[in-house]
């Protein structure tokens, strides 16, 4: 807006001077009162449309999850539902990544009736695994000539999750090791493939009696239904300051992850910050988002579990 007052005051000087120098004559003095009162003139065929804009509102959204080097288009909308006429839109946007440490700043012009959304278009945002954030910071609806202007909020801050196209490891955690590391009960009861035989307690059902014992020892001995606990997998991930390291870690952490959840194989995903659980595919998402968050939680007994390392030198198995 400054820009365009520069350029319209030292085109009405150079006016001014070609009037002067032509002694004022009528032509080129019509031509400076006419270009000295066009602001004006705009002022008053935009303000409509410019309250119009102001009163309806206008929404940002985006994608929820995109795939890394994707094209990102972010999509400005009318909140009501009648369209109308944007003389000109000023937009600024702070598009921030905290996982990866980037900061952008993206401004856009946009004019035109809003009965079509605008969009924008952009791949800087998806140039690095992370949650994206996506904040206003400043919007203003201006005239046609872009002088004369009235601050908009724009509504809906938006965020978009990055997640890599999978990279196969060069080795994959194993999918088939169930060793046994003992039972524990089985929460309400029913059937298992495991029971621990133990004697009978007021409440428990007569349906797990046994019998067959309970005549030997002479006392009602039941079969409580028990779970077997399997050896824990750990999935580390050693990532590192370099966020192009990060997003190669994290491709490769995707294809293994996708391995695990194809053969029904719970894990820990471990990383400096955060011990996450992951028990289906639908998991691995949440997973990445947790992660990006670097949100910090404890670190449960790892005794007795298989840790398989992803870093960016490579992946290790290791089998305790």
């Amino acid at each position: 807006m400054i820009k365009n007052w520069l350029i319209y005051l030292g085109a009405a000087a150079a006016l001014f001077m070609f009037s002067v120098y032509h002694d004022y004559e009528q032509t080129t003095w019509n031509m400076f009162l006419l270009f000295v009162l066009s602001p004006l003139a705009s002022l008053l065929l935009s303000l409509p449309f410019m309250i119009l804009t102001v009163r309806g509102g206008i929404e940002l959204s985006a994608p929820e999850r995109l795939d890394l080097g994707e094209t990102a288009v972010l999509t400005l909308r009318a909140r009501s539902a009648k369209a109308f006429v944007v003389p000109m839109l000023r937009t600024r946007f702070i598009i921030r990544n905290d996982f990866s440490g980037d900061k952008l700043r993206c401004s856009k012009v946009f004019c035109g009736s809003i009965a079509k959304p605008f969009e924008i278009e952009d791949a800087h945002i998806t140039r690095h695994c992370g949650n994206v954030d996506i904040l206003p910071r400043r919007c203003f609806v201006c005239d046609f000539s872009g002088m004369f202007f009235i601050p908009l909020r724009l509504h809906g801050a938006a965020s978009v999750t990055i997640v890599p196209d999978p990279v196969c490891p060069s080795a994959l955690p194993e999918t088939e090791n169930a060793r046994v590391l003992g039972f524990r009960p089985k929460p309400g009861g029913g059937f298992s493939d495991y029971y621990e035989v133990r004697t009978y307690q007021d409440g428990d059902s007569l349906k797990n009696i046994h019998w067959k014992l309970s005549g030997k020892y002479d006392e009602l001995m039941v079969r409580e239904p028990s779970l077997p606990v399997l050896r824990t997998l750990a999935v580390r991930l050693e990532l590192t300051a370099d966020p192009g390291l990060n997003d190669d870690i994290l491709a490769r952490f995707v294809y293994a992850a996708e391995h695990l959840a194809e053969a029904n194989k719970d894990f820990l995903c471990l990383t400096p910050d955060s011990c996450i659980v992951v028990d289906s595919r639908e998991e691995i998402g949440e997973c990445l988002r947790r992660i990006y968050d670097r949100q910090p939680s404890g670190t449960p007994d790892l005794s007795g579990a298989d840790l398989y390392t992803i870093s960016a030198e490579g992946e290790e198995v290791a089998v305790s």
